[in-house]
């Protein structure tokens, strides 16, 4: 089984980061298998005819406070398959997961600011 494994740090309160990836991954149809206490798992969605090909990638996506203006976002990915092509697939994936979340927290207003 292929596995990636990253950690984010951003700027952002608890509340504020985990609505911010919630909203994420429904705007971007992210396939949100469940979700127990501050972890999202996710399946990617795949068209009939890739499933035949290849398997989708799953992640957990943890949200956990750190300090009262910052949270650590955890990435847990896996894919079936061993080798370099399931691991390079599964890190793809990992990296357009990362960029969704963090251009959608990146948009959201500060707290403290005001419109």
């Amino acid at each position: 089984m292929a596995k990636y494994t990253e950690n984010v740090a951003v700027d952002k309160p608890f509340a504020d980061a985990w609505r911010g990836v919630h909203g994420a991954l429904v705007a971007y149809n992210w396939n949100i298998v469940t979700v127990r206490d501050n972890t999202f798992f996710l399946r990617e969605r795949m068209s009939l005819t890739t499933m035949l090909w290849r398997n989708p990638c799953r992640f957990a996506v943890h949200v956990r406070r750190e300090d009262d203006d910052r949270t650590q976002i955890f990435l847990v990915g896996s894919t079936l398959g061993f080798g370099p092509l399931p691991k390079g697939r599964v890190r793809r994936v990992a990296e357009i997961l990362k960029g969704q979340l963090l251009g959608a927290l990146a948009q959201m207003p500060q707290a403290n600011q005001t419109p």
